[in-house]
């Protein structure tokens, strides 16, 4: 038997315990759910107020335990719960938009928190840093905020959620979880005068002997980016590497709100989600 044949056989009996079909399966608090908008939005308190409805809808499956409890494409209840236009002494515009509720695979409703603050004027959280690199002039005095068709963003489910599965539901796989390869970006070492995205990059159990490189964006496959590294090191069977990607070259295929692309070392692969201020 090749290691390969091996190595299946060995996870199929690791998860066939985990198949086990169950009644119901409990959404934890605090999942996070990913939306994307399917509408332009702006602040101009001509066309849109408070409580405006904004059409949505999940942009990728909701997975927990291995089942679906919410699946890609289903729409969402999504209101402005904030919108102020610009203003003529020079204000920038701001605009919120509430994820209300969702309905997850058994026709239950499930009430959300979050979902995207777009402030003409100022900016929040981790997006700071990035906008001041990537986006300089984005927020120009005056400027209405502007939340385009296809903007990503997310929301989280506030409490625990029991959804019933169908009688029909296959339970998914996810492999995730023995991927070798991980990446996290470190937002705290950001440099603006550098221009480049620090990333802490983990290979274990494989050799490394690869180059690193960026290569999709948000699902569509790009020509590769390399990712430099700066120092590596071994920590048990797993080899630890600092390293940095440019931003110009990374950015040009990014869209407003939450993107994804992917970080590659020879076969192994994974996703890596920012989220960006444009």
């Amino acid at each position: 038997m090749s290691n390969k044949s091996a190595l299946l056989l060995s996870l199929l009996i690791l998860v066939t315990p985990a198949l086990t079909y169950p009644a119901t399966v409990m959404i934890p608090s605090g999942t996070k759910i990913f939306g994307e908008l399917d509408q332009k939005v702006t602040s101009s308190t001509r066309k849109y107020r408070v409580g405006y409805e904004v059409d949505g809808h999940v942009w990728k499956d909701v997975i927990v335990d291995g089942y679906t409890v919410v699946r890609a494409g289903t729409p969402m209840a999504l209101r402005i719960s904030k919108i102020n236009s610009s203003s003529i002494g020079g204000g920038g515009g701001s605009l919120e938009i509430m994820a209300v509720s969702v309905e997850a695979v058994d026709g239950s409703e499930i009430f959300l928190d979050g979902g995207y603050d777009k402030s003409g004027g100022n900016l929040y959280g981790l997006t700071v840093a990035l906008s001041c690199i990537l986006w300089p002039s984005v927020f120009l005095p005056g400027r209405q905020a502007v939340l385009d068709e296809g903007t990503v963003f997310d929301a989280t489910i506030p409490a625990n959620t029991k959804v019933v599965m169908p009688d029909d539901r296959v339970p998914t796989l996810n492999l995730t979880q023995f991927s070798n390869l991980t990446v996290e970006i470190l937002y705290n070492e950001i440099d603006q005068r550098q221009g480049t995205l620090p990333l802490k990059v983990t290979l274990c159990n494989k050799d490394w002997g690869e180059r690193v490189n960026i290569s999709a964006v948000n699902e569509n496959d790009i020509r590769p980016i390399r990712v430099t590294i700066s120092r590596r090191w071994m920590d048990g069977p797993c080899h630890i590497a600092m390293a940095r990607v440019n931003f110009a070259d990374l950015t040009k295929h990014f869209s407003a709100g939450i993107n994804r692309f992917a970080v590659s070392i020879g076969e192994a692969r994974t996703s890596v989600i920012l989220n960006v201020e444009m």
